[in-house]
Parts: C-alpha cells; sequence; structure tokens
C-alpha cells in the first residue's frame, strides 16, 4: 500500500474509529486489569482530568449550537460561522482536547504498562484529527481560521490561557 493510499484512508473516519476502538478498548481493559501497587495520587489525578474531559467535550455542543449559527435540522459540528470566542478563544479544538484527557484519565487510573500504550496510540490517533480538523476549516473558512490559527493553540490549555490573558491586558 502506498502512501496516498493510506492518506486517503486516514482523511475518512478511518481514524476516529481507530480512535474510539481504542478508548472503549483501554475503558474495558480498567475492569480486567489488576491495579498494580501505583500511585494514589495519579489516581485521584485521573478523576480530575476525567472530570475536565467530560466538560470540554460536551461544551462545543452548546457553544456551536449557540454561536455557530447551526441550523436546527443540522448537526451541532455544521456551523456557517467561525465560533472563536469563549472555549474557542482558548483551544481550536476543546473537543479533541477533552478526548485526549479522557486517555491520560485511563492511564493514571489504570497505571499500567497495556493502558499506557493504547492510551498513547489513542492521543496520537486524536492529535492526527486534530491536524485534520485544521486543514478542512482552512477550506471552509479561509484567511480568518488562518488568523486564528496564529492566534488560538490547537490543544495546548495553558497557553491558550495566557494568550487569551495577554490579548485581555492589551485592551
Amino acid at each position: 500500500m502506498n502512501f496516498r493510499k493510506i492518506e486517503k484512508l486516514m482523511k475518512g473516519g478511518f481514524l476516529y474509529y481507530i480512535a474510539g476502538v481504542l478508548l472503549v478498548l483501554a475503558y474495558l481493559l480498567l475492569w480486567f486489569l489488576d491495579k498494580p501497587a501505583g500511585i494514589d495520587e495519579l489516581w485521584y489525578a485521573g478523576w480530575m482530568i476525567f472530570a475536565v474531559g467530560l466538560v470540554l467535550i460536551f461544551l462545543p455542543m452548546f457553544v456551536f449550537r449557540n454561536k455557530g449559527k447551526v441550523k436546527k435540522e443540522k448537526d451541532w459540528t455544521k456551523t456557517s460561522v467561525l465560533v472563536d470566542t469563549g472555549i474557542y478563544s482558548i483551544v481550536r479544538h476543546p473537543l479533541y482536547l477533552g478526548w485526549l484527557l479522557m486517555y491520560l484519565a485511563i492511564i493514571f487510573w489504570s497505571q499500567h504498562c497495556l493502558t499506557t500504550i493504547i492510551g498513547i496510540i489513542g492521543m496520537a490517533c486524536v492529535y492526527s484529527i486534530s491536524k485534520q480538523e485544521d486543514q478542512q476549516l482552512v477550506e471552509k473558512f479561509g484567511d480568518a481560521y488562518k488568523r486564528y490559527m496564529k492566534s488560538v493553540p490547537r490543544i495546548n490549555i495553558l497557553v491558550g490561557l495566557i494568550r487569551l490573558l495577554r490579548r485581555r491586558n492589551k485592551d
């Protein structure tokens, strides 16, 4: 299989499928793997990360419906305007960041090498999905999205918060 065929396969829903299957598999492994004598603080941190991840996964649904001018009969992701306020002024892809945090929570809960490997592979898939999404959004929104990309990081929430505070201090 040549590189172009692999690239075409990855642009479809294949990466979503792989990332979703890996996430479910990692959660299932939590039930079947014995919890190793691990670090309790990581287990508790996993719950906090999980909570933040859930918020980041569901928040875009409400923001897009309210700010993205999505028609009622359309999917919530079918925005007709570029949304760059609220959580989208901090990170470009909060849903994908939430998905990454789900993997991290599993890794912290299980503290097992198998879930760590699965988590890292899943995180790589989600990161690739976010890069593909940026390409699609540049095609959809053009220069406005390119400017947005320069001011708001893809998924780095800490850098996004710092940039937001700097922008607000300039105003």
